[in-house]
């Protein structure tokens, strides 16, 4: 017989929200960017401090009226503009790779049309874009003024999941993204998936850090498999307000 592993995760993953909303309360809403634009940051955020990501994709934007002439720049002048961001070199190449692509599949530069495909085929269809992969495509969807309803895994999100039980150890980052949107309710919107990626990113920044998880503040403590079970102390004052470093605004 088949176990029902799946139903199970689904109703943790719920019920981890829960607890996560209780504890830190409502998150702050932010202004939305265009999704071409929201590409372009979610590109250079990748494994970039919120800050650096921040001034170099606010460097970009207010130098040129519209991406296409960064769709137009060389490696080595891009590279120069966003070189204190993590991994520069591969960034320099498939920011205007990306954009390329855009331009001569639409023969514009937009991805507005995308609100009008199924989140799959739309996330597809992005993903087919040079370096743009899972964690890429859903917050274009998401984030942006597309505001689709998929959830964005991040490096820190997927961390936390996997740390929580809600994908089987060493599951692979674009496999994980794929299963946790299968465990979202069928009842969530976008606001709830987004609301649920912001809560597992501020969990994983302030509590399940990457180093030593602090097990004993943290509000999913009681249901972790992988929690310190003789940490005791009462949940610290966070509040993940105005906390969104994968998308540009505020």
């Amino acid at each position: 017989m088949q176990l029902t592993l799946p139903f199970v995760m689904e109703n943790r993953l719920a019920r981890a929200h829960e607890l996560l909303s209780a504890a830190f309360g409502p998150v702050a809403a932010t202004r939305r960017m265009d999704p071409v634009s929201q590409m372009v940051f979610a590109m250079l955020s990748g494994r970039t401090r919120d800050g650096i990501a921040k001034s170099a994709f606010e460097g970009l934007a207010n130098s040129f009226p519209t991406w296409e002439p960064v769709a137009r720049m060389r490696a080595g002048d891009l590279l120069a503009r966003i070189g204190q961001t993590t991994f520069p070199e591969k960034k320099a190449f498939y920011v205007p790779s990306a954009l390329q692509a855009i331009m001569r599949r639409r023969q514009r530069l937009d991805l507005d049309f995308l609100g009008n495909r199924p989140v799959e085929a739309a996330q597809t269809w992005l993903e087919s874009l040079p370096g743009i992969g899972p964690k890429a495509s859903t917050a274009v969807l998401n984030f942006s003024t597309l505001h689709r309803r998929v959830l964005c895994v991040d490096t820190t999100h997927y961390r936390v999941a996997m740390r929580f039980g809600l994908v089987p150890p060493g599951t692979p980052h674009k496999l994980a993204s794929r299963l946790l949107n299968q465990l979202v309710p069928d009842q969530w919107s976008a606001d709830d998936t987004e609301t649920h990626h912001i809560l597992m990113q501020f969990l994983g920044r302030v509590f399940c850090t990457a180093g030593r998880p602090r097990c004993a503040p943290c509000p999913l403590r009681l249901m972790c498999p992988t929690a310190n079970s003789s940490a005791v102390a009462p949940l610290s004052a966070f509040s993940p307000q105005a906390f969104h470093p994968d998308r540009q605004g505020g």
